[in-house]
């Protein structure tokens, strides 16, 4: 009986091509990958057009302990961009066309063997329903849980999670704040002011920011509180009115990250600068056969933003391969690089690279506000500034949806947004892939457009607040530059 048991954990699953696959196989290969506990692989019905067909999903267990240790609290896209870098790997039908991920441990048999039969039963109706929130834990409260609950502090931080959220069930414990409250990066900041103004106290940063779930943001609290003093602070007469994201990016950044800022015009600075573009440019010209189209689009003096399409690591560099000379100068670049602000690195040479090249890093993790408020502060000193405000890379060279912190940035900026369309940089290296080929890249700079067009076009279109407008009329008309012919 035990053998029967074995072999069927051992069947192999099949999909629309009849093809064998071995789960035991995908599911060692991708937890190798990500900071993942354990997962699951099964199949569920396609979506969209393919919804007649069978693909590879995944139902995913982060492992938290390991997340904490890189100050990360966004599973979905850190999970992600593993899988995603991970995939080339392997052959295209092994390759997971998603995964949905949850804080509870998965079903196992008597045996200590996965249930795939319930994990499939529990989990599939949602992958189809298009739920990505995580389930809330099947263990029943203890009594430590119940007197967290019904503190004062409980109450009050359940209230500013409700406002926060908006969901009207009840908000359990084990509920994820990313997944199923729905309170990203820039939410958490919002929070923070909640729970500041709701407890009359300076809290620091860390309880909210690297807070999984809600019993990890209350016991986070907690504590923080019994450090913290009532206090008139800064942050707590920070109201979150219409003006809160407009306060709140006219403050300087922190000196760490205001010192990683170069405005001047340093020899050594320049030089660097100067060869980099060089490479970069004759390695695109000769390699790519790169192409600029619209480069007088490019304002010569004032704030702007250039705003790309992104679906390679090759974009930046050929934007840059493609400017002209002042602006390849005086541009910065918004780029997701959290690694300069883990603790282990410290390297001088490293962050005076960035300094001069004029990175922003920043994560969606920690830091993001100071990252936001540097980038303002670029805008404010009239530079350029490219962001791309769909964050990750695309996975099918579709223009995703745009992040909210685009919109605030260039709401309460003013600047000229100038889009960008890369086509070929998809081809040559998508992030599907291990491999770089040498195909054709063009890129296609648009005419500058007012934000405060764009907030009238965005409303019109549907968009709740100004912000999203900006993005939903954005995103339109970069999809239209990308379109044309």
């Amino acid at each position: 009986m035990i053998n029967d048991l074995v072999a069927k954990v051992k069947d192999f699953i099949t999909v629309n091509f009849e093809a064998k696959i071995d789960p035991l196989e995908i599911e060692k290969f991708y937890t190798e990958s990500a900071l993942i506990k354990e997962m699951c692989v099964m199949t569920v019905p396609g979506v969209g057009d393919a919804k007649d067909s069978k693909v590879l999903w995944a139902v995913v267990q982060p492992d938290l302990n390991d997340f904490r240790k890189f100050a990360s609290v966004n599973l979905y896209l850190a999970i992600k961009e593993s899988f995603d870098n991970a995939s080339p790997s392997l052959p295209f039908y092994k390759r997971l066309s998603g995964f949905t991920i949850t804080l509870s441990d998965l079903p196992h048999t008597l045996f200590g063997t996965l249930d795939r039969q319930a994990v499939k039963e529990i989990y599939e109706p949602r992958v189809i329903a298009g739920i990505v929130g995580s389930l809330p834990a099947l263990t029943e409260l203890t009594a430590a849980d119940h007197l967290l609950i019904e503190s004062v502090i409980g109450v009050k931080i359940l209230e500013c999670l409700k406002e926060q959220s908006g969901i009207e069930r009840p908000i359990n414990l084990e509920d994820s704040l990313e997944l199923d409250l729905g309170i990203d990066s820039l939410g958490r900041i919002e929070l923070a002011v909640r729970l500041e103004r709701a407890f009359n106290a300076d809290i620091k940063d860390e309880a909210i920011s690297r807070a999984f779930t809600v019993k990890d943001l209350m016991l986070r609290v907690t504590n923080a509180l019994k450090e913290a003093k009532a206090s008139a602070s800064e942050k707590k007469k920070v109201s979150l009115g219409p003006d809160f994201w407009k306060k709140n990016l006219q403050v300087l950044p922190k000196e760490e990250h205001l010192g990683a800022l170069e405005f001047g015009t340093g020899f050594f600075a320049w030089l660097l600068r100067f060869s980099i573009t060089a490479i970069d440019y004759w390695i695109f010209r000769l390699f790519f056969h790169i192409k600029a189209e619209g480069t007088e689009n490019v304002p010569k003096e004032g704030a702007y933003i250039l705003y790309p399409n992104h679906t390679s690591v090759l974009d930046g560099p050929a934007i840059n391969a493609c400017l002209p000379r002042r602006p390849v100068f005086q541009l910065f670049y918004f780029i997701v690089i959290p690694y300069f602000f883990r603790p282990f690195v410290k390297s001088l040479l490293l962050r005076n690279v960035v300094k001069m090249v004029r990175l922003i890093p920043f994560d969606y993790s920690t830091h993001f506000l100071e990252s936001l408020r540097s980038a303002h502060l670029v805008l404010q000193r009239e530079k350029g500034l490219c962001f791309f405000p769909e964050g990750l890379r695309s996975t099918t060279g579709k223009v995703g949806k745009f992040k909210k912190g685009f919109g605030i940035l260039a709401k309460e900026t003013g600047a000229k947004l100038v889009p960008v369309a890369i086509e070929g940089a998809f081809e040559s290296w998508p992030s599907t892939t291990k491999h770089l080929k040498c195909h054709p890249i063009r890129v296609r700079f648009g005419k500058p457009l007012l934000p405060e067009d764009l907030e009238k076009q965005g409303l019109a279109m549907g968009a709740q607040n100004g912000y999203d407008a900006i993005c939903v009329a954005a995103r339109e008309a970069l999809v239209e530059l990308k379109d044309r012919k």
